[in-house]
């Protein structure tokens, strides 16, 4: 009986410091300062959310991938990590839209900061598509 009462209180415990734990601000601690790069992706057409990858590249050579990241579909929200006062070139990529790069420069720091970015995607519907073949003829 008193293992069972003990098993108990223990439980109650780890249950209140969960709760406790549970309703902190978690901040992410980096060693270096870094640029916490976040935006909403959207369709040009429409102007709701559209999921897409989020690709950052090295502005020297666009065929290497530093981070990478995908759109939320509800939201469009998206989020990398980046070193700061550097250039990069993100690149947009999805089945449904144009391929779209551009050239960011994130600012010299001494401690993490959020930098915001938003980007318009043109996605492409039969009616592009058929546009698109006929200037081809």
């Amino acid at each position: 009986m008193r293992t069972t009462a003990m098993k108990t209180a223990a439980f109650m415990i780890m249950g209140l410091a969960i709760s406790l734990l549970g309703q902190s601000n978690a901040q992410a601690q980096f060693s270096k300062a870094v640029v916490m790069l976040k935006g909403v992706v959207r369709s040009e057409q429409s102007g709701k959310a559209h999921s897409v990858k989020v690709s950052v590249r090295a502005a020297g050579d666009k065929a290497v991938e530093i981070t990478a990241s995908t759109s939320n579909k509800e939201s469009g929200s998206y989020l990398v990590i980046l070193q700061a006062n550097k250039k990069y070139w993100v690149h947009l990529e999805g089945m449904d839209i144009i391929s779209k790069d551009e050239m960011i420069e994130t600012p010299a720091t001494s401690k993490t900061l959020q930098m915001n970015k938003d980007f318009t995607v043109t996605t492409i519907t039969v009616a592009n598509h058929a546009d698109d073949k006929a200037s081809l003829q």
